[in-house]
């Protein structure tokens, strides 16, 4: 009747005790009708029976509801909870322990009141992550989940890890101090990139420790720029005056963007201190126009085996793209029995490129170890750095051994002799004189080659 009068108020449903729930369930009860046959042989039993249970010791009720009670605690549960995060299993024994000794809702509320203490705890100190550069890329990952970064020089890229307010500004701020403090001997900030893509709203006192954050970098000599600023933060930003106060010059869409101003920003404070007493007053007028430094790509190499879940990725940029490129490094790749799942090529302002690889180890089928990695790097790099120098015009027959001189000129025999192939006159030049390997071929391939042949 209760649970009928219950159901048109939305009320929680009316059961019996957790002990005679767990006898019930032990019993293999699966539908209400267990209800009603319990009630009817309890209605017995009183009626009945009572006598022939007068003498019975009341621990064998005990027993009873123990033995119930044991298969409904989900001590699975419990080590799970302790393999994947220590914090829940505590809340676990906690409502476990509270429930058993305090009653249950009282267990409950301890168990609730603990959990918000956790809750604001990891609150109070949001992680901060420091971000480094792929090599040949404009993407910024977390150093701890690449292994194959590069810091900008002076640059230092920090990311927050959670929205901020009166109970976490402060640590943000002394962390930010102490990164900064321990990288003066290792890598000197001039410029501090915030990244807040995760900081989905501030309050009123995490405006004002912006405010001292860019203060107190400022009269340490480091600029503060800001990436990836949401909306909302930065509508109560501009409320509170902090983009007038930072500059509107110092918001970016991106983390590349605020690195590549810092480093235009950087080149313009070394000229304006190489002038030094020549430079105009400040505020007057300005040495270099920022917008037109050019800040240009250089030749690298980057790899990651955390941005593809099956591949590792492979990048090289280069400032100045090379004709034929792609077989040497096609060539590499095959030297060290790898698979090119995808291919991509991007130019980069006027004759740069951008070369973006998909590859698999042959042998494993799987993405490439630390070892493959490093033995890669170094192949690419010495493909990368003779083939500039060709490129230029510098003498390579030194540096180069005769095995990979005698596979470059097969290489390019095969490619000539194609292209003549396809646009011959029907007519075939001598076979002593100008077949492959003739003395004539070798002297046209080594004077278009600029080669020295021993």
């Amino acid at each position: 009747i209760s649970n009928l009068v219950g159901s048109a108020f939305s009320c929680y449903p009316v059961t019996g005790s957790f002990s005679r729930s767990a006898v019930n369930n032990s019993t293999g009860a699966l539908s209400q009708l267990s209800g009603v046959i319990t009630a009817a042989v309890m209605f017995l039993t009183l009626m009945v029976l009572t006598p022939m249970f007068y003498y019975l010791p009341k621990f064998v009720l005990a027993a009873i509801v123990l033995n119930s009670v044991i298969p409904l605690v989900a001590f699975g549960e419990a080590r799970h909870l302790w393999n994947v995060k220590r914090h829940d299993f505590i809340l676990w024994v906690v409502a476990f322990i509270g429930t058993l000794f305090l009653g249950v809702l009282m267990g409950i509320c301890v168990a609730v009141g603990l959990s918000l203490v956790i809750v604001i705890y990891e609150s109070v100190r949001p992680q901060l992550t420091i971000l480094w550069r792929i090599p040949g890329t404009t993407i910024y990952r977390n150093m701890k989940q690449e292994s194959s970064g590069s810091f900008i020089p002076n640059v230092f890229i920090c990311r927050i890890g959670s929205s901020m307010y009166f109970a976490n500004a402060s640590f943000v701020k002394d962390m930010l101090l102490t990164y900064v403090t321990d990288l003066e001997d290792v890598n000197p900030t001039e410029y501090l990139v915030l990244e807040m893509t995760p900081v989905v709203s501030i309050d009123s006192t995490a405006c004002h420790v912006i405010h001292d954050i860019v203060a107190d970098f400022r009269s340490r000599g480091i600029k503060v720029a800001f990436a990836m600023v949401g909306n909302r933060v930065e509508k109560t930003m501009r409320k509170a005056k902090l983009k007038e106060f930072v500059g509107e010059s110092w918001f970016f869409a991106t983390v590349n963007e605020a690195v590549q101003y810092c480093l235009r920003h950087q080149h313009t404070k070394r000229l304006e201190q190489a002038h030094g007493d020549s430079m105009p007053p400040k505020g007057k007028t300005d040495i270099v126009d920022i917008s037109g430094i050019d800040v240009g790509f250089a030749n690298e190499v980057g790899f990651s085996n955390d941005l593809h879940s099956d591949n590792t990725m492979v990048f090289i940029t280069l400032s100045q793209d090379i004709p034929m490129i792609m077989s040497e490094i096609t060539s590499v790749f095959k030297k060290n029995r790898l698979t090119i799942i995808r291919a991509q090529v991007e130019p980069l302002q006027e004759t740069g490129a951008k070369h973006t690889y998909f590859v698999k180890s042959i042998q494993s089928g799987l993405k490439l170890n630390e070892k493959e990695v490093d033995r890669l790097r170094d192949d690419l790099q010495v493909v990368m750095k003779r083939s500039l120098a060709i490129l230029h015009g510098e003498d390579l027959a030194g540096p180069m051994s005769p095995r990979h001189l005698e596979e470059r000129m097969a290489r390019l025999e095969r490619q000539i002799g194609a292209v003549f192939d396809h646009r011959g006159n029907g007519r075939s030049p001598p076979a002593a004189a100008a077949g492959p390997r003739g003395p004539a071929w070798r002297a046209a391939i080594e004077k278009l080659c600029c080669y020295n042949m021993a």
